[in-house]
C-alpha cells in the first residue's frame, strides 16, 4: 500500500506538521497532492486545537521542484485550465490561513513550491536551498502578488522576470528567509518557532497576521483604525488588577 501523498502529523501540542510526500518526484505537487493540503488546511481552520503549522518535504533533495510534469504532459488545454483552476486556491489558502504558517525548505522551492514557501509567513531554508519561478520561461506570470512584499518590487521584478535560481545565501540577504539552518536541525528548528508560537494565546497572534496581512495598500490612517478597533471588539482589554497583579508582586519582592 502506497504512502499517502500529504503526511499529517501532530508533533507537539498545538502544532500541525504538514509534510508533501513524494520524495521520489522531488514532492512535485500533482492535483491528488494540491487537494489534500486544500483539504487539511481547511480543517486546521477550524480545529482551535492548531496553532501553528509546518510544511514542509519529505526527503533531502526537494521541498517541491514544482507542479508534476508527468500529470501535466497528458493535459491538453481545456485540462490544463481545469487543473489551474482547481490548484491555485491552495496557494491563498495559505496566504490567507488564521494561523500562523512556517515553511522549512529542505531543498528545492521550485515552481508552485516557491508559491508555497511565499505564502508561509515564515520561511527557513537549509543551506541547499533553491529558490525559483520560472513561469516567464514558459510565456506566463507567477508570483508577482506575492514576492514584491517580501523582497520589494524592484529586486521581485528582476528575480521573477529572469526566472532564475535565488541561493540559500542570497535569500537570507534580500529577507526572502528568515534564517538558514543546516538540514539535519532545519526541522527542529522550525517545529521549535511553532512550538513557541503555539504556546502564545491565539487570538493576538492570529490577529497580528490578519492586520498585517490587510494592511497592505491603505494608508497608515486606514491601519491604524483597523488595528484599534480590532482591540477594541475583538480583543476588549483584560482586568488589569487580575493581569498585573503578579507581575507586581513580583516586581515588589
Amino acid at each position: 500500500m502506497s504512502e499517502p501523498a500529504l503526511l499529517i502529523e501532530r508533533p507537539h501540542d498545538g502544532v500541525l506538521q504538514l509534510t508533501l510526500n513524494r520524495p521520489r518526484a522531488l514532492n512535485a505537487v500533482t492535483l491528488e497532492l494540491a487537494q489534500a493540503l486544500a483539504d487539511a488546511l481547511a480543517a486546521a481552520a477550524s480545529d482551535a486545537s492548531v496553532r501553528a503549522i509546518v510544511l514542509t518535504g519529505a526527503g533531502e533533495r526537494g521541498f517541491s521542484a514544482g507542479y508534476d510534469i508527468r500529470e501535466m504532459a497528458a493535459m491538453d488545454t481545456d485540462a490544463m485550465l481545469g487543473a489551474a483552476l482547481r490548484r491555485c486556491p491552495v496557494i491563498h489558502a495559505l496566504a490567507r490561513h488564521p494561523k500562523p504558517v512556517i515553511a522549512a525548505l529542505n531543498g528545492l522551492a521550485h515552481g508552485v513550491g516557491a508559491l508555497y514557501a511565499m505564502a508561509a509567513d515564515i520561511r527557513l531554508a537549509c543551506p541547499e536551498a533553491e529558490f525559483r519561478v520560472a513561469a516567464t520561461l514558459h510565456n506566463a506570470a507567477e508570483g508577482a502578488w506575492q514576492l514584491p512584499q517580501l523582497v520589494g518590487a524592484a529586486r521581485a521584478k528582476e528575480i521573477l522576470i529572469t526566472g532564475r535560481i535565488v541561493n540559500a545565501e542570497e535569500g537570507l540577504r534580500i529577507g526572502l528567509y528568515h534564517d538558514v539552518v543546516a538540514r539535519a536541525g532545519l526541522l527542529d528548528a522550525a517545529l521549535a518557532k511553532a512550538c513557541a508560537i503555539a504556546a502564545l494565546p491565539p487570538l493576538g497572534v492570529q490577529w497580528v497576521k490578519k492586520l498585517i496581512d490587510e494592511g497592505h495598500g491603505r494608508t497608515l490612517d486606514e491601519q491604524f483604525h483597523a488595528e484599534q478597533l480590532a482591540l477594541a471588539t475583538v480583543m476588549p482589554p483584560a482586568d488589569g488588577r487580575a493581569t498585573f497583579a503578579s507581575f507586581l508582586g513580583k516586581a515588589d519582592s
